[in-house]
């Protein structure tokens, strides 16, 4: 009987052993979101390195990693460890060449036979080529505990790359399809789903959030996840936008399908080429950015969309006023009123991939106030990318901003919600319960 005793003992603590583990497993990830003022660019808080040096690095939805500059972080680098050439750790980060650098004592940016990569400031155009490294990085979950991940790969880059980031900011955390950004590394520590929800905040004195994984919201987000959302597939560009790329690798950029544009019930007469991507060359197409501050639109579709705009404000009484850069169409504020979606003005519809789908702009997203007096039209022309093919539409912060997005990228899908102020709730009150 006693051996029957024993291994019945030892099987419930076994048992109960591994249900604790279950209990404390972190299911998802938390990043507040914080908008700075001047520059509207976007960016979280990580804690990097065996000392937790802390860095606020804006946040792009088509990075491919991490890259940072920090003296803080340089002069405590003691759990630094370079990703050396032809290594696991290489192949995973798709490193390009291989960087020798023979400073003695080895230090972060400077480490011998390392595996490098381009770095791209998506505000300046500056690209940056150094050695890449890994340390480990702290993440808080949705439950409030912090986890280590480590291991975590990134570029100690030149201090040219924090150039026209925003001032706090010391460098730009990726989000991208690769494997080596935030939330694949965390699915692949973790084994969580490759899932993240983003959610912008309007301005800078409330914070959005970013969480990376599989959880329930809080209330009335949870209940919009499951009523309210729409759902259309993530698109891949057979070419990179990236010049550094090799062509024929898919993009680090989230694409999705736009097959038209409505200003109110008018559909736009668009070229629908631009629309599609081009599977040659890459080009066309829409994608979604964060380091864009607005959403840019290749010249034929942006007058186009200039023009039935201005049409359907006059419609409404809406005076029109002299441009102000980089905006095309302006008005009159004080012939504008407001509801609880921000100034009733024409409303913009991107449809996707049939009519009942469809990314809804409201004039809290579709407009933006420049003066006392005056409110433009919050859509640019878009720039040639000098860097690669260029997308005909690129979806900015602004239009992003209040509403709540799904990023599946196991399963390829996005889910998006209507404007939150709908329902008289924001970003900033977006988080997990």
């Amino acid at each position: 009987m006693a051996p029957s005793t024993l291994s019945i003992i030892i099987l419930s603590s076994f048992l109960l052993f591994s249900l604790s583990n279950a209990q404390t497993k972190p299911k998802a990830f938390t990043f507040p979101i914080k908008k700075d003022a001047t520059t509207k660019q976007y960016y979280t808080t990580i804690q990097v390195g065996s000392n937790s040096t802390t860095l606020d690095t804006v946040v792009d939805l088509g990075g491919k990693f991490l890259y940072f500059y920090s003296d803080e972080y340089l002069n405590a680098a003691s759990s630094y460890r370079p990703i050396l050439c032809g290594t696991r750790q290489c192949e995973i980060a798709n490193g390009v060449g291989c960087i020798f650098c023979f400073l003695k004592p080895p230090q972060p940016g400077c480490t011998n036979n390392t595996c490098s990569d381009y770095a791209l400031n998506p505000f300046s155009g500056t690209q940056g080529y150094s050695g890449l490294g890994q340390d480990v990085l702290r993440v808080r979950s949705t439950r409030g505990a912090l986890y280590p991940l480590n291991n975590f790969p990134f570029q100690f880059s030149d201090p040219v790359l924090r150039e026209e980031l925003a001032g706090p900011a010391d460098g730009l955390i990726g989000l991208g399809r690769t494997r080596v950004s935030l939330q694949a590394q965390l699915a692949s520590a973790f084994k969580i789903r490759e899932k993240f929800a983003l959610c912008l905040p309007s301005s800078a004195g409330s914070d959005g959030n970013l969480i990376i994984g599989d959880t329930a919201y809080v209330s009335p987000f949870e209940e919009i996840s499951k009523n309210s959302f729409f759902t259309t597939p993530l698109v891949k560009n057979p070419v990179s936008t990236d010049m550094n790329e090799v062509i024929g690798n898919l993009t680090a950029e989230y694409f999705i399908n736009v097959k038209s544009i409505k200003v109110d019930s008018t559909t736009l007469s668009l070229n629908k080429t631009l629309l599609s991507i081009n599977k040659k060359d890459g080009s066309g197409g829409t994608s979604i950015r964060t380091v864009r501050p607005y959403t840019g639109l290749s010249r034929s579709i942006y007058r186009t969309l200039v023009n039935e705009f201005v049409k359907a404000a006059a419609s409404q009484n809406i005076k029109r006023v002299a441009a102000v850069a980089p905006f095309g169409a302006c008005f009159d504020s004080k012939t504008v009123t407001t509801s609880k979606t921000g100034p009733n003005v024409p409303i913009i519809d991107f449809v996707l991939q049939n009519k009942d789908v469809y990314w809804r702009f409201y004039g809290a997203s579709s407009m933006v106030l420049v003066s006392a007096d005056v409110i433009c039209l919050a859509f640019v022309e878009g720039q040639i990318n000098l860097t690669g093919p260029t997308t005909s539409i690129v979806v900015g912060g602004y239009q992003l901003e209040n509403h709540l997005l799904e990023f599946d990228v196991k399963s390829s899908k996005l889910r998006f919600s209507p404007s939150l102020l709908l329902i008289n709730t924001s970003c900033s009150k977006f988080g997990a319960s």
